[in-house]
């Protein structure tokens, strides 16, 4: 990197977009901004200074580090006093932010011409005069005469009257081992648009660009305003020349800028150390205070003896009062008395503000709710009094010249601010807990203050611009304010309130648009909308500003709708954020908690929200939440980037919803309070996996949790069969409460993102959304224990991919093809398909899954690569039980996988632990080469996340594979979860496959009278006697007693045509079930003429097809069966019932005759 402070190189990048990496910018320091005394209203806009799309990671106030020391001094109360005291308030001392200094010796201005008092003949871009040592450029497609550039009276002025962009500049030499003071003067009169800014560009000794380019800028200024700018820069190594920039950036109006200056930076010391506290004078005269709040003596070491003990009190040198009235006080040192002044107590009248903060306290923390005698509300608060420990380990006391408050903190990357906020957050939940070993702590109190104070002054203020990322100076540190002078609101006087809230005011003008002080502003969506609301809120709440509160919660309306495009809810349960990216179980999350949150803060107020409008959270509960919960763990297919963060993995993600829920439940009517209370003690009760009161994040949380699973009157939820095709998204699950299991498959297509890398986070998400399969059985474990740091990412389980090495990061791409969805038929049966091309189009496939009840169907058709490393379907890639003995066979054989095995034709594959519900057995379709081994795997989490740990951990897996040739490849098999070998064999035998080509797939259950079909043309194909289909699209056909159901869905066209042709006289077909946005199949209804249900034909065909395909299937590569390496071995001679063998037919008529029942369908998911 080239620019950047306190000799820390400063990195910062954007990879949402799929051009790749954008260049890293700038850092640099601003210490401060003196404003003119004729200084204009203004409608300042801060600069866009590096990354600004970048978000980082929301540190908890449980993992951040945290910090203190015990020595503190006094500073200002939440008093006020008639008489002047002998210290400056804090109030005083923040109403002067540090000026930046720099010594006078040889101050050599370094740009040319500075002051604009040489001239010369207009010319080029220039009207008359025009200045020497400058140049101007204006880009070709704005107008030369929608503006003017000229020196007026020794200072720049460029004015327009039509949209106008320029640029002032010249290049000057620097010295990359110096630091730099950058400043000058400018005023703009009505200027609209984005404004006047400098912008400084690093060049090298020949005046080229670094590479990346990297750039320093000034807030932009417009408006009508007057200011002097001074920041101070510190550039990279390669830096020889800066580029010295004056724009004038699409705005209308006038600016003029003058003074501008670069000199070498020098540091002054301070020239006199802060006074001790002992020579500070204790108070006189007279204080007063109101009721709602503590007075802290300017000397703690002395005794305050108060002559009326009914009025106040003293406690921890600090004085409470208790009613309203006056008292004398008296100070002494030791038995010397040194002082005394007139306390007055008045009394405080309550209003709704009270009742926002009061409210908020309650749900975010709830002090006055703990229970000494509850073990689960003493671990939280024991967590929270080590992080304070932690903290104050690394405590650095504030001065005037310091650079930081904790000894960990250098401010040089923007987080770093966010993280000490959210440290003294974390002091001030402790301060009023009466067990806490802080309780009422003076010494942690002023140290809070002391730090807010120094905070204020030198890095978070109204003066300062966005520098790094926008989310810190917008959500993270802004929400560690506002819950900080909550939580210690009666030790903060209202102006300190006031003037620590003004950069939040500044920073979030208006809580619907994100980087609005910026120059991409945008509208705000999901989580970041209920988290600008509760900023919104929460200031307005401590600053008593209706208007502002209103803002925050009208804000919040701007999201509870469904959408057809874009981000946001979908009637189908999808949840797109960050432009196309299924990111429910993330910014859902924080969505949905922030609503949680904020309802019982408003709803019981004058800014309460219409109960129409918060119906819609019901909704999104019932679609988008519930089905990607699976026994107390959420699905990592749905979180995004989150899937790298070593301590938010997936049971843990589920708490933030499931504790969210409780909430919500709390002010819900009967029936939903039943509903949502019951789906959470389900899932709780069903987590043996996971200790989920270590996710609640309040004596609130933990009482509600506990009072559910007390409550007998509210029963667990009855697990169910569901699916949920996620079709906006490119999602889809099914559960079989029947077999206990889960699957989970997560594509992509034009629609939607294959994975997201951000902040260098999920630096290896290159395959997650390619065809990947969750199976979540009775190993709740599976995908947490650092299974994301370990598992290999070139193999994951579902996939079809080339061994090619890849580049972190590279690679994020939407898919060419728009056909990729899932049609359902009812709550057991469904197509999906995934007309599917690699990242870099070097590998293409057709892939279609088959839900079958109690199996799944695997289909990888007319695969084609042009890797000259290869390419694999990886069949299973699964994380084992430390401590499990766990047993493999393949083809009914048992199989040592220490070392490799390969084997030529596959039949079957099945692993245990002696326990069926962790049981998993695959059978193949079309016999297969196969390879399979154990495999011990070392990671780290900071492979996938640079920011995090650098400790090694380890896992075991069992990897099954497929490789494919390089020309047309097919494969098919059957998974069967959960299930004895014996159980695995006999449902998969039932199983044939019909069809497989380029443009058609058709599968067979005999035992279901189920049909799959994948059809990518309209050319006709008799299915049966009885139906012929035609229109493209993906079909789920079973047959029933008197005909047919048929559901239908073309995901490439998501529209309906009857593409079925009834063949036999005398039938009919009706509509069953039109599309909806929530379940866009089409359910048809074929009833047959009496006397026709013996469904002639049918089976028939399926053996003459089957035997067809088998001729026709391209012939796999054959290796020989080899064991451990290199030793070659006979063939594994036990074979599974093969399709189209005797015995399977026998079980595909036995069961047509059992089988007739109607399934019941119901396109909505069971939970309901």
């Amino acid at each position: 990197m080239g620019i950047f402070t306190s000799q820390t190189k400063r990195y910062y990048s954007i990879r949402k977009y799929k051009i790749g990496v954008c260049s890293a910018l700038i850092a640099l320091s601003i210490l401060g901004t003196r404003v003119a005394a004729n200084q204009l209203p203004s409608t300042e806009t801060a600069s866009p200074q590096t990354s600004q799309l970048v978000e980082t990671t929301p540190e908890t106030a449980e993992t951040a580090t945290l910090t203190t020391t015990s020595e503190v001094s006094s500073e200002a109360s939440p008093v006020t006093s008639t008489e002047t005291q002998p210290s400056s308030t804090a109030a005083e001392t923040l109403a002067s932010p540090q000026a930046v200094q720099a010594t006078k010796e040889e101050e050599k201005n370094l740009v040319a011409n500075g002051e604009f008092a040489s001239t010369t003949a207009a010319s080029g871009n220039w009207a008359d005069p025009a200045a020497t040592n400058w140049e101007t450029w204006i880009p070709a497609n704005v107008k030369k005469e929608n503006g003017q550039v000229r020196i007026d009276e020794g200072r720049l002025h460029i004015s327009s009257t039509a949209s106008y962009r320029v640029a002032v500049h010249q290049t000057v030499d620097v010295d990359p081992n110096k630091r730099y003071l950058f400043s000058y003067n400018v005023e703009t009169k009505d200027l609209k648009g984005s404004g006047v800014r400098v912008r400084l560009r690093s060049l090298t000794a020949e005046g080229k660009d670094l590479s990346p380019q990297e750039f320093a800028y000034t807030p932009y200024k417009n408006g009508s305003q007057a200011e002097h700018i001074e920041q101070i820069l510190t550039v990279s190594p390669e830096t020889r020349k800066l580029k010295v920039e004056l724009f004038f950036e699409n705005s209308v109006g006038q600016a003029w800028l003058d003074n501008i200056s670069l000199v070498e930076y020098v540091e002054k010391t301070p020239e006199t150390p802060e006074p001790s506290p002992e020579l500070v004078q204790p108070e006189t005269g007279q204080i007063s205070l109101a009721s709602n709040k503590v007075y802290l003596p300017v000397r703690p070491d002395l005794t305050y003896r108060i002559a009326d003990a009914a009025v106040a009190t003293v406690e921890k040198n600090m004085i409470r009062p208790l009613v309203a009235g006056k008292t004398q006080v008296d100070v002494y040192d030791k038995d010397t008395k040194l002082s005394s002044f007139e306390l007055t107590v008045t009394e405080h009248q309550a209003t709704v503000f009270d009742t926002l903060r009061n409210n908020w306290e309650d749900i975010s923390l709830a002090n006055k709710r703990y229970q000494s005698n509850d073990t689960q509300m003493k671990a939280f608060l024991g967590r929270l009094d080590a992080g304070v420990a932690s903290s104050l380990k690394k405590w650095v006391e504030p001065t005037e010249q310091g650079k930081t408050i904790f000894n960990d903190i250098d401010f040089s990357k923007s987080s770093h601010l966010t993280t000490v906020y959210r440290r003294l957050e974390q002091m001030a939940q402790v301060v009023e807990n009466p067990d806490s070993a802080y309780y009422h702590d003076r010494s942690l109190i002023d140290l809070v203050r002391k730090g807010m104070n120094w905070l204020y002054t030198n890095v978070y203020n109204e003066n300062k611009s966005i520098d790094g990322n926008w989310w810190d100076y917008e959500i993270g540190t802004p929400r560690a304010v506002v819950n900080t002078l909550i939580y210690m609101h009666p030790y903060f006087s209202q102006e300190e309130i006031l003037t620590y809230t003004k950069p939040i005011s500044k920073f979030v003008p208006d809580p619907t648009t994100i980087r609005k002080t910026l120059t991409n502003p945008v509208p705000a969506v999901g989580g970041n909308q209920t988290d600008l609301s509760k900023v919104a809120i929460l200031e307005g709440a401590l600053r008593e500003d209706a208007d502002r509160v209103r803002a925050g919660a009208q804000g919040l309306t701007t999201i509870m709708k469904f959408v057809d495009k874009g981000e946001g809810f979908y009637k189908d349960g999808s949840f797109i954020d960050h432009t196309n990216v299924a990111y429910t179980g993330a910014y859902g999350n924080v969505l949905i908690e922030g609503f949680s949150q904020l309802l019982p803060v408003i709803q019981p107020t004058e800014f309460a929200l219409k109960e129409e409008q918060t119906n819609i959270l019901y909704e999104w509960i019932e679609k988008a939440f519930m089905p990607i919960l699976v026994r107390g763990e959420l699905m990592d297919m749905t979180r995004g980037r989150s899937i790298s963060r070593a301590t938010g993995e997936s049971h843990v993600q589920a708490m933030e919803i499931l504790r969210s829920l409780v909430r919500i439940a709390e002010s819900a009517q009967p029936e939903q309070k039943t509903k949502l209370l019951s789906f959470v003690k389900a899932q709780l009760t069903s987590d043996t996996f996971y200790d989920s009161y270590r996710s609640l994040k309040s004596y609130k949380d933990i009482d509600l949790v506990n009072k559910l699973l007390a409550d007998n009157q509210i029963p667990a939820e009855v697990d169910k069969d569901y699916i949920a095709a996620f079709n906006n998204m490119d999602k889809f699950v099914y559960r079989s409460a029947q077999e206990g299991f889960t699957f989970a498959l997560s594509m992509y297509s034009s629609r939607t993102q294959n994975y997201e890398d951000m902040n260098n986070e999920n630096r290896r998400g290159w395959y997650t959304a390619d065809g990947m399969v969750y199976l979540y059985n009775d190993d709740l474990s599976h995908y947490s224990n650092h299974y994301w740091a370990t598992v290999d990412p070139y193999r994951l389980p579902g996939t079809t991919t080339t061994k090619d090495k890849r580049e972190d990061g590279s690679g994020e791409v939407t898919l060419a093809s728009d056909f990729v969805g899932a049609s359902q038929l009812g709550n057991r049966l469904a197509t999906i398909a995934m007309d599917f091309n690699n990242w870099n189009n070097s590998l293409t496939a057709r892939k279609a899954w088959i839900v079958l009840g109690n199996k799944i169907v695997f289909l990888g058709t007319d695969i084609q690569h042009q890797s000259a490393q290869g390419a694999v379907t990886t069949i299973e890639n699964r994380k084992l039980l430390t401590g499990e003995k766990y047993s493999y066979y393949i083809n009914g054989q048992p199989v040592d996988l220490s070392k490799e095995v390969v084997t030529d034709k596959t039949q079957s594959f099945y692993m245990t632990n002696g326990k069926d519900n962790q049981s998993i057995g695959y059978v193949f379709l079309n016999q297969l080469p196969t390879h399979a081994k154990l495999d011990q795997r070392t990671g780290k989490w900071s492979d996938i996340n640079y920011n995090q740990s650098k400790e090694e951990v380890s896992n075991s897996f069992v990897s099954l594979w497929h490789e494919h040739a390089q020309t047309s490849s097919n494969y098919a098999y059957v998974l069967v979860p959960n299930q004895s070998m014996e159980k695995v064999n006999q449902a998969a035998a039932s199983v044939k496959l019909l069809h497989q080509d380029r443009d058609l797939q058709v599968v067979y259950d005999q035992e279901q009278n189920v049909w799959g079909v994948v059809k990518y043309t309209d050319t006709a194909y008799k299915l049966t006697d009885d139906i012929t289909i035609t229109d493209s699209g993906l079909y789920t056909i079973q047959k029933v007693e008197g005909g047919y159901r048929i559901a239908f869905y073309n995901p490439s066209t998501r529209t309906v045509k009857n593409g079925i042709e009834l063949t036999k006289a005398g039938s009919s077909l009706t509509v069953e079930m039109e599309p909806t946005a929530a379940c866009p199949s089409t359910v048809w209804k074929v009833t047959m003429p009496e006397g026709s249900d013996k469904q002639t034909g049918s089976i028939e065909k399926t053996e003459k097809e089957e035997k067809q395909l088998k001729e026709k299937q391209p012939s796999p590569e054959v290796k020989q069966v080899v064991h451990h390496a290199a030793e070659k071995t006979k063939p594994s001679k036990p074979r599974l019932p093969q399709t189209g063998e005797e015995a399977s037919l026998g079980l595909g008529f036995l069961g047509l005759l059992t089988l007739g029942a109607v399934v019941d369908f119901k396109c909505r998911r069971s939970h309901s």
